[in-house]
């Protein structure tokens, strides 16, 4: 499974933008910028001194963090990129894509449980910003940011020898790639992955079959967990299936339990169970 690199120099040089309730004074803005241009010339100490100094001034200007833990990792120091950054997150909350970046570093430093639990929160944030973006390409980059996520949620649980959500994570990774293909209008019903196994299939339907077998897999692991579940139901809707998904969507009815799913997923869920219910009886069953 593909997985982003750790892109957070070349983020953190750009700088991003505050959303603090007290503009920053002149001065603080001012010795960030010295900063930027001490990065640029490679002088990471003098970086560092620019960026503590606008700190001491603006306590509270978010970039000045993005900044200096983009300096603290070009010095190799990681512990004091990590502390930047969640200095950052705790001004910034909303700007979940730093939460990647952070999970990594936490990841590279031996801290797993902080490391997923980052990893969650940013999955959090890229599910509801996912189909909201105003361009394609934001929407696309939301993708990426959920491939990742899982990817590397895939890996930590592999380590700690936690076969589920190995299956789990490698089922949605595999689930949001295909989803960030351009839909196959020749997509072939089919009724389970080894019936199609040995033919040529279009990649997103490969990628939803092997996103099917992971998260049954999952669901064998784990009975009646609610992602691999609901899940599973879009999976096979999407593969032209709507018996299969309401199969699933069946099961997650018997065992759920609000609060199981993201909340964006719940309403899914919600609407989707309710339309099942309408088609039956529009047709009599």
């Amino acid at each position: 499974m593909p997985l982003c690199s750790l892109v957070l120099p070349g983020l953190l040089v750009l700088g991003q933008a505050d959303r603090t309730t007290a503009p920053p004074t002149r001065n603080a803005l001012v010795l960030w910028q010295e900063g930027q241009e001490a990065m640029k010339r490679g002088d990471i100490p003098s970086a560092l001194r620019f960026y503590q100094e606008s700190r001491a001034l603006c306590p509270d200007l978010a970039r000045v963090e993005l900044s200096l833990a983009a300096a603290h990792l070009q010095a190799d120091d990681q512990p004091n990129a990590c502390g930047h950054l969640r200095r950052y997150l705790e001004l910034e909350p909303g700007h979940w894509q730093v939460r990647q970046q952070l999970a990594d570093l936490l990841a590279r430093l031996g801290h797993r449980a902080l490391a997923c639990r980052e990893l969650e929160l940013m999955l959090h944030g890229a599910q509801n910003a996912l189909g909201s973006q105003q361009n394609a390409e934001d929407e696309s980059l939301t993708l990426t940011h959920l491939i990742h996520g899982h990817g590397r949620l895939m890996q930590l649980a592999e380590e700690e020898n936690q076969v589920g959500r190995y299956h789990l994570h490698r089922g949605l990774g595999l689930y949001y790639l295909a989803k960030s293909m351009p839909a196959e209008s020749g997509l072939q019903k089919v009724s389970t992955p080894q019936a199609k196994a040995n033919e040529d299939l279009p990649d997103r339907q490969d990628l939803l079959l092997k996103a099917v077998k992971e998260l049954t897999e999952a669901s064998q692991k784990s009975p009646g967990d609610a992602k691999s579940a609901w899940y599973l139901s879009l999976a096979w809707r999407e593969l032209g299936q709507p018996a299969q998904a309401e199969h699933w969507l069946k099961i997650l009815a018997k065992n759920h339990v609000p609060g199981e799913l993201h909340p964006k997923e719940e309403r899914e869920f919600a609407l989707a169970r309710g339309s099942t219910k309408l088609d039956r009886l529009l047709s009599g069953r």
